[in-house]
Order: structure tokens, then sequence, then C-alpha cells
């Protein structure tokens, strides 16, 4: 059992076995990708379909190399909505170059998830608005490069931020609050990366204008936030890059 189910409540815990058996029914035959479904993160699971389970367990099998993103994109349930799942290998600023590339293409991401796996599979799992369908091909040329050097980004001055050392026995979780536009996640995610934040998950949300994003953190050496790295986090998502040198960590794990 891991950290994270050994905090489940059994109603939780049933559900998650049952919607990892239902994405492995879905998903077809395969030890290597029902190994993967198995394995799949506990808090992931538990906010996806067994469908989406299924598709990004394709998708992550076998392990993308170590320069691959592999993506898949899917129309949404609204008009000009889609689902953008990218897979690859986590790695520092994993995240943030892939908001940073969707924004650059005129994309509002409006939903994320992210997920590793103990093997070093890494799946962001995105919900963009765009009035014409993304090309996976044109976007996984574009995260591949984008992976390659860091991209610009700004403070989010209204940020609200919260931390929390009592929701998981190894990770800092953290709330961001602050008014949506385009660009904002991936602002976050970039100032998180640029004092050495590691993000092992996210979870990424809108409700009525206002972003609510939750963060599994760890410093670089995987361990939780001390009080110096809490108030880098605030100095570099409220001021920007002249906020603080780059310490560049893994801001999309």
């Amino acid at each position: 059992m891991t950290h994270e189910s050994a905090l489940l409540d059994p109603d939780a815990r049933r559900r998650l076995h049952a919607r990892k058996d239902a994405a492995a029914r879905v998903a077809g035959s395969g030890a290597a990708l029902l190994a993967r479904i198995a394995a799949a993160p506990e808090g992931y699971a538990l906010v996806h379909h067994a469908s989406d389970i299924a598709r990004h367990g394709r998708l992550l099998t076998p392990r993308p190399g170590r320069a691959e993103v592999r993506v898949v994109v899917t129309p949404g349930r609204e008009a000009a909505e889609w689902h953008v799942d990218a897979a690859g290998r986590d790695r520092p600023g994993l995240l943030a170059a892939i908001t940073g590339v969707l924004t650059g293409e005129g994309m509002d991401v409006t939903q994320a998830v992210v997920a590793t796996w103990d093997d070093g599979a890494a799946l962001q799992a995105l919900v963009v608005r765009s009035a014409t369908a993304p090309d996976p091909a044109r976007l996984q040329v574009r995260f591949a490069a984008a992976l390659r050097g860091p991209a610009g980004w700004s403070g989010v001055a209204d940020a609200g931020i919260r931390f929390d050392d009592g929701a998981s026995p190894v990770f800092t979780a953290c709330q961001v609050r602050a008014t949506d536009r385009p660009g904002l996640l991936h602002d976050i995610t970039s100032g998180m990366a640029a004092v050495g934040v590691d993000i092992h998950a996210a979870r990424a949300t809108t409700v009525a204008g206002t972003a609510m994003d939750h963060f599994d953190l760890t410093d670089g050496s995987g361990r939780k936030l001390d009080t110096a790295l809490k108030a880098a986090v605030h100095r570099a998502l409220r001021t920007g890059p002249a906020a603080e040198p780059s310490r560049r960590g893994r801001g999309g794990r």
C-alpha cells in the first residue's frame, strides 16, 4: 500500500480499486499496459473515468523515451473544448514547458491533472479551450523543443498561496488561488520551477472566474518545503522572474 492509499478511507479505496479494474477491462490485454494501470497514482485515478485511465495507460505504454513526448487530442464535452494528453518522462519543468506551448498556441488551459509513475513515466492531462482542434503532431514537436529551454513567464500579483504540511506524510500541499486568465497555470508552475520546487501532482480547476490550483510539492531533494523555500515560492509567484535567481526544479513532475 502506498502512502497515498494509506490515507484513503475504505469507501475511497473501494472506488479506487473498482476504477482501476474497469480501466483494465476497457484497455484490453497486454501485461505492461495492465501493470501501468494498476500502478496509476491514487489521486489521479480517483478523478478520471475508467476510459480516460485506459487511454492514458495506452499512451504511456511502453514508457516514453527521455527525449520523447507523445500527444493525444480528443474532443471535450463542450464546444471548443479539447482534452490534450501528453506523455513523457519525468523531468524538471515539464508542466511549465507544456503549458507555455499551449499558451503560445492561443489555447486556454482550464483544467490540468499531473501524475507520475515510479518508473519515471509522467502524464499531463489537460483540458483546453481552442476554436480549432489542436494538432497533436505539431504539439509533440513543440513540446519536445520547449523542454530544451525555459519559456518566459510573469508574476501573479493577486495570487493567494496556502501551504499545508499535514495533508501528506511526504509532500507539502499547496493551493494557489488567482483570477483566471490565459497563461496563468504556466506562470504559476514556472515560478515554482524557478526556485527549485518539484511538482509531483497537480490539479487545476476554474470556478466562476477564479482559478483554484492544487499542487503536491517537495524540494529538489524530495523533502517537504522548509520555511525559506515557501517564502521563495511566495516571492516568485507574486513578483515574477526578478524575484529570485533561477534554481531550476521539477516544475511539472
